[in-house]
């Protein structure tokens, strides 16, 4: 079928991930006011077993450690990503930016992390620690269903528009700036920032042998959106849409 693909979901997710998990942790060391970090400590909470999964496990340990960053009255920066181990159980690497000559303490000695074990030390490149585990190609291979694959904290409010507007599709970033509110529409499709509905460029189709996507509109890119950076100024949202 012409202009029809068969999307590979996985690529496309693990793809999004890589994205989110750079940004947010090249930010964090970025050379910006407040946003400079003097050492990341990196920390990796394993699992006992595979099968002692449960949903609210890393937000509990991420809860403990920024409270204990409050107590400090230390800024709370991190990332963190989820691996399955060769063996299967589940653990998790946080990189938490802290203070030149602050250390956290182990989370499993603290009472933070009841599940398992945890190894904190420093890390010397946080971002290529980070990216390794998300360049595998196994990431999603037998996680428990609903898991969380990664999580992030600590960016000021620009910067998670920005974080978010790299998530858009290509025409939708084409025609915004970060503080644009487009919102995916129910049943398809987005919602501009004044409410209107424009439908996806794509619909679901069967190929025979499973479901694709075909190209039933081309809204063009009236500009070509290089990354958060180019900080767009607001355009006439629907020049060149035909709906």
């Amino acid at each position: 079928m012409p202009n029809a693909v068969m999307p590979d979901v996985r690529a496309a997710r693990l793809a999004r991930m890589r994205r989110s998990v750079g940004f947010t942790a090249r930010m964090h060391i970025a050379d910006l006011p407040g946003h400079r970090a003097d050492s990341v400590v990196m920390v990796t909470a394993t699992y006992r077993n595979g099968d002692e999964w449960k949903p609210d496990h890393v937000t509990e340990l991420m809860k403990r450690i920024r409270q204990w960053c409050k107590r400090r009255d230390i800024e709370c920066r991190y990332v963190w990503v989820g691996e399955l181990q060769a063996r299967g159980a589940l653990h998790y690497h946080i990189a938490l930016w802290l203070p030149y000559g602050s250390m956290l303490p182990k989370a499993d000695a603290q009472g933070w992390w009841p599940h398992g074990s945890t190894r904190t030390e420093l890390a010397r490149k946080a971002v290529p620690y980070l990216m390794k585990y998300l360049s595998k190609g196994t990431h999603f291979d037998g996680m428990p269903k609903g898991a969380r694959m990664h999580g992030a904290g600590g960016l000021d409010h620009s910067m998670r528009r920005a974080r978010r507007w790299l998530g858009l599709p290509a025409w939708v970033k084409a025609r915004s700036d970060i503080f644009d509110d487009w919102r995916p529409a129910k049943g398809g499709g987005w919602s501009d920032p004044d409410g209107v509905v424009i439908p996806s460029e794509f619909q679901r189709t069967w190929l025979g042998d499973g479901w694709g996507l075909l190209r039933v509109a081309d809204y063009g890119r009236p500009f070509q959106a290089d990354g958060a950076f180019s900080w767009l100024h607001r355009s006439p949202m629907h020049k060149g849409v035909s709906q």
